[in-house]
């Protein structure tokens, strides 16, 4: 994730409906990403149902150490789930 030299703090997500579902594989992520990562849009019951994780990310704003305690760091095991047929199911985007 990229953003422009003025911008400092930056949330990886935050839930515009209580199931929203974020993941973040072997991103690059600048040192824009607050420490905590996500944000739960003032709203703790967010915390409750929305999905965020990660796995292996890297860069200045990829350090685990401060997230919020209620996202995941995805596991070796969980990550193989995170397929483009599980994800998109039959459906083939059109690629030039």
């Amino acid at each position: 994730m990229t953003a422009d030299s003025n911008v400092h703090k930056v949330s990886l997500g935050r839930p515009w409906s209580p199931a929203a579902s974020v993941t973040y594989i072997h991103c690059e992520l600048g040192k824009h990403i607050v420490p905590e990562g996500w944000n739960n849009w003032k709203n703790p019951n967010n915390e409750a149902t929305a999905r965020y994780a990660e796995y292996k990310n890297y860069g200045p704003g990829a350090d685990t150490a401060k997230r919020v305690n209620w996202a995941r760091q995805l596991t070796e095991e969980e990550v193989k789930k995170f397929t483009i047929e599980n994800i998109l199911g039959t459906w083939k985007p059109y690629v030039q």
